[in-house]
């Protein structure tokens, strides 16, 4: 090597050599992936698959998120209603039983604990108590068509927030599902009750439903959880022995319909599509086909504004109902009750 090569060489090296020891600043930018392995393995050990038999001799599967270091679960009430005995599947191919110690069948939420506990083997879920976004990442854990029984723990899928406050009454149950976070993450049955985190390894809510046009139900990219905050709150109310409070105005369903104005524009206006015989609905005078305008003094809009503003009455409490008949405005008077439970 000539001796002016040799001589830049050695320049260059040193001036790596001075690189390499210069002390940097490293900051993790902001992205759709989870910031660690400790985050994601957290969040593993923070849902638990439930295998569930029946009374009647059949099983079912599901999923559940651990809430406190007493071994509580919370689950969806459709996953261990009617359940003559639940299993757990723990990490590491362990297996503890369960049994149902409070619930809200109205919501779709139960709470379990397991018999007994193994130290370091599940951890509580951390609860996100901001409210989420839609378009952000999220990760769904659960035990889809009970794959859980084949080894291993929770599957996990990724997915995005679709919608957020999605209100829906089931007709056929009686459950009602209020401000549920709509996203598209792969949900199949067994996925109800597990957990759906952001990328923070935060709860923000647990699978309780799934939209599909098909004869067997599967994945759809249109699941439902419900959120994390609203379910931390009734846990606590439900582990205090507080009965929880579902007001009903007596309708047996609702439609919607869209309330024109004379400029052409519109508003989503809820309307009683049947009315229950003897409900308060029908004591009050209110017939199916009635649209609603008010409850008291606050006036309500689409289908969600109703169910929630419903659900949040007291019963017994008389108040002022503003309904539209055929054109014409006319204000009743009506006693809400408790919502009736249709299942078992």
């Amino acid at each position: 090597m000539r001796t002016g090569a040799l001589s830049l060489a050695l320049a260059l090296i040193a001036a790596l050599a001075g690189c390499a020891t210069t002390a940097r600043t490293v900051e993790t930018l902001p992205g759709d992936t989870l910031g660690s392995v400790d985050v994601m393995s957290r969040m593993q050990r923070s849902v638990v698959s439930l295998v569930v038999e029946h009374y009647n001799g059949g099983d079912a599967f599901g999923a559940g998120v651990v809430y406190d270091d007493r071994g509580t679960i919370l689950t969806a009430h459709h996953v261990v209603e009617d359940a003559s005995r639940i299993v757990v599947l723990l990490p590491e191919g362990y297996t503890v039983k369960a049994t149902v110690i409070a619930s809200d069948p109205v919501a779709d939420f139960a709470l379990i604990r397991m018999e007994h506990l193994q130290p370091g083997l599940v951890a509580p879920a951390a609860i996100e108590t901001a409210a989420p976004r839609r378009g952000d990442t999220i990760w769904s854990l659960g035990n889809p068509f009970g794959t859980s029984r084949f080894g291993g723990e929770v599957s996990i899928s990724r997915g995005v927030i679709s919608a957020v406050s999605r209100s829906y009454f089931n007709d056929e149950t009686g459950r009602l599902y209020l401000g549920a976070l709509q996203h598209d993450a792969p949900t199949n049955p067994g996925n109800s009750g597990g957990g759906v985190f952001n990328t923070q390894g935060k709860l923000v809510g647990i699978n309780a439903l799934i939209t599909t046009a098909r004869d067997v139900p599967s994945d759809s990219g249109v699941a439902f959880a419900l959120p994390a905050a609203s379910l931390k709150l009734r846990a606590e109310q439900l582990l205090r022995g507080e009965r929880p409070n579902h007001g009903w105005l007596g309708e047996e369903s609702f439609k919607q319909a869209t309330e024109l104005f004379p400029s052409g524009m519109g508003r989503l206006r809820t309307v009683f599509g049947a009315v229950a015989p003897g409900g308060p609905a029908a004591e009050a005078g209110i017939q199916a086909g009635d649209v609603i305008i008010k409850l008291g003094e606050m006036e309500l809009f689409g289908l969600n504004e109703v169910l929630a503003a419903e659900d949040a009455l007291r019963p017994g409490t008389i108040m002022a109902i503003t309904i539209n008949r055929a054109g014409n405005e006319y204000i009743l008077t009506l006693a809400p009750t408790e919502r009736p439970w249709r299942g078992n």
